[in-house]
C-alpha cells in the first residue's frame, strides 16, 4: 500500500501540464455565505513551478451587511491573506485545489484562519483563464466560537 500511495505521489508531481504564466493578475467577484456578503477584488498570483502558484490578495471591496475595503491585507468577511494552489489536470479542463491560510492580529489577540477548495478553470488563450471557486474557511477570534464561512469566488486570471 505504501509502494501505491508513493507511485501515485510520484506521478502528482511529475504529470507534464501546461505552461503558465510566471505572474497572473485576477480580478474576481465572491460571495460570502456565513451571513451573506458580496465582494470585488483582485488577486496576485505567482506561479514558481507549472503545479504550484501562490495567491495574495490584492485589494477587495466587501459590501452586504457590513461594507469594508482592504489593500493587501484580510476584512472582517475574509482573513486569508496568503493561498497555496496546485494544479492538475482533469480532462481538459485545468483544476486546482486551494489551500488557504490566514493570520490577523488586532489589540485583543490573533485571529486565525485556515480553509481549503477546489477550482475549476478553463484556458481562454494567450495565457488567460476564467475560474470559479468554491471555498470553505474556517476562522477563530479571540473570546469568540469558531465561524465556518462559504465562499464561492468567480473571474480572470490575466497571464503578465
Amino acid at each position: 500500500m505504501k509502494k501505491v500511495l508513493l507511485l501515485l505521489a510520484v506521478l502528482l508531481v511529475i504529470l507534464p501540464l501546461s505552461a503558465r504564466p510566471k505572474l497572473e493578475f485576477a480580478p474576481r467577484g465572491s460571495i460570502y455565505i456565513s451571513s451573506v456578503n458580496f465582494g470585488i477584488g483582485a488577486d496576485i498570483i505567482v506561479n514558481p513551478m507549472k503545479n504550484l502558484g501562490f495567491r495574495v490578495n490584492l485589494a477587495e471591496l466587501v459590501f452586504g451587511d457590513n461594507t469594508s475595503f482592504s489593500i493587501n491585507m484580510m476584512n472582517q468577511f475574509n482573513y486569508t491573506n496568503f493561498d497555496v494552489l496546485y494544479y492538475t489536470d482533469i480532462a481538459g479542463i485545468f483544476s486546482y485545489v486551494d489551500l488557504i491560510f490566514g493570520l490577523f492580529s488586532v489589540t485583543g489577540g490573533t485571529t486565525f484562519a485556515i480553509g481549503g477548495g477546489v477550482g475549476l478553470e478553463k484556458y481562454i488563450g494567450k495565457g488567460n483563464y476564467v475560474f470559479l471557486e468554491p471555498a470553505l474557511i474556517f476562522t477563530d477570534s479571540p473570546g469568540t466560537d469558531g465561524d465556518l464561512t462559504f465562499r464561492g469566488s468567480f473571474g480572470m486570471k490575466l497571464g503578465l
